[in-house]
């Protein structure tokens, strides 16, 4: 096995050029087959010790100690209720009406691209930063804030938000049904992205919105890092699969060595306070929380040199009155102080399923959590049409219904009836989103399943 990865690692690093000019067409360059031969073993020579495994990896163990987010035991009794329940019935139908969509649908890697940056390799994901736009000379250099760049579409951005949505989606619908089928389309989309040779992504993010035409942009250290919020379900969608025939102890254990990577990764180019003010590093504080936990360097997830106090991030972000004042500034505010909420909302969810002692969790769990509960507060007043005039802002365009991917799971890890009644009013107006309703059930559902 270490022979083969050798073989395959050096293959690309040798004919990366190959790659560049027409990496789906290697035989076109008619290279005889002895020669080949010849080319890789020089390759293998010289590039052997590159091609090793990097950052010292450990070796890893085979256990699920995920979902992290999730969690299974409420997935367990919506499964048990789902005849007696119309909601959970149509949700449910929901999930698996988009699973059989996946099932047949053709995912794009990151080795599908129009070009590779200089010093990238085509297995580097690559992605155009979202609101630079070009001037006159197309060097990306005009700031349009709320505005995406139509060139976004080409690279990789769009390729990761398939490949999560479609995995989590498959696994999410196994978990619930049985069905294999769903098990094995995730894993086989997982294996294609992290691990097989000719399709896989590289263990960082160079390239990570980059601006076309201006030097030294993008990549390690840049607000490009958010593009990896994509694999923080992933992650979880790996550990729902884990008990399928399609899901080897073995993947487990790549997926593992592969996010290890990853984690060394952001934790050379981003430290605890990149971005502090911001809705980047409450994302990157979920990002590093559930990569440490997935690949076993759980002594990280409590110290503040990695992952600043949940306190610290709150009394930044958060005035007493829970406004964010740093978002509402953007140019689409309400969607800006919706996206650090969801931020909030997995990293509550991710201590709170932790089953030791967690220094974060001890913060959230009290009623007096500084701006974040004001900041929910203020959203739920909204929703059910209780705010005071002038405290809320809103932008066309914004669909309120995103607002129940806020409002359900904070019902459930405060325990808080208001914010279930406004996740109910959701509901009622017509918004849906299976998976929020299946992950985060309602309070009522779970009390009742207590009752002996």
């Amino acid at each position: 096995m270490i022979l083969l990865n050798i073989f395959q690692c050096c293959s690309l690093i040798f004919f990366q050029p190959l790659f560049r000019k027409k990496h789906k067409k290697l035989l076109a360059y008619k290279l005889s087959y002895n020669n080949y031969l010849i080319y890789l073993l020089l390759a293998g020579f010289i590039f052997t010790s590159s091609c090793v495994r990097s950052d010292d990896i450990p070796d890893f163990s085979s256990s699920n100690t995920g979902p992290y987010i999730i969690n299974t035991s409420y997935l367990d009794i919506v499964k048990e209720n789902l005849e007696s329940d119309p909601i959970l019935q149509e949700e449910y139908q929901l999930l698996i009406n988009g699973a059989n969509r996946f099932l047949s649908h053709n995912f794009r890697f990151v080795t599908e691209k129009p070009q590779v940056p200089p010093g990238g390799s085509i297995n580097d994901y690559v992605s155009i930063s979202r609101y630079w736009h070009p001037d006159s000379t197309g060097a990306h250099t005009i700031y349009k804030d709320g505005i995406t760049n139509p060139l976004v579409e080409q690279f990789d951005r769009p390729k990761l938000a398939e490949m999560s949505s479609g995995v989590f989606t498959l696994a999410l619908a196994y978990y619930m049904s049985g069905d294999e089928d769903y098990a094995e389309k995730a894993a086989d989309i997982l294996r294609k992205w992290f691990f097989e040779p000719y399709t896989r992504m590289n263990p960082n993010m160079n390239f990570a919105q980059i601006r076309l035409g201006v030097p030294d942009t993008g990549g390690g250290g840049s607000p490009g890092i958010i593009d990896a919020n994509d694999f923080i379900q992933v992650i979880d969608a790996a550990s729902l699969i884990y008990d399928s025939a399609s899901w080897s102890g073995q993947s487990h254990i790549q997926l593992k060595e592969w996010f290890y990577q990853f984690s060394r990764w952001v934790i050379r180019n981003y430290n605890a306070d990149a971005y502090s003010t911001t809705n980047v590093s409450t994302w990157l504080d979920v990002q590093r929380a559930i990569y440490f936990m997935l690949s076993e360097q759980e002594d990280k997830l409590n110290s503040g040199f990695y992952i600043p106090p949940v306190s610290d991030r709150i009394n930044t972000h958060f005035d007493a009155t829970g406004n964010q004042p740093n978002e509402v500034t953007r140019g689409r505010p309400q969607h800006y102080v919706y996206f650090n909420l969801r931020g909030y909302m997995n990293l509550t969810h991710l201590r709170r399923n932790r089953t030791v002692a967690d220094r974060d969790w001890q913060l959230l769990d009290k009623e007096d959590i500084g701006g974040l509960k004001p900041a929910l507060d203020m959203i739920a007043d909204y929703i059910t049409g209780n705010q005071l005039p002038g405290t809320f802002v809103t932008e066309p365009g914004f669909d309120d219904c995103r607002y129940y991917e806020l409002m359900r799971p904070a019902a459930l890890a405060f325990s808080s009836l208001y914010y279930e009644s406004a996740a109910n009013q959701l509901l009622n107006r017509g918004c849906r989103n299976s998976a929020i309703t299946l992950v985060y059930p309602s309070l009522e559902l779970l009390n009742n399943a207590d009752q002996p």
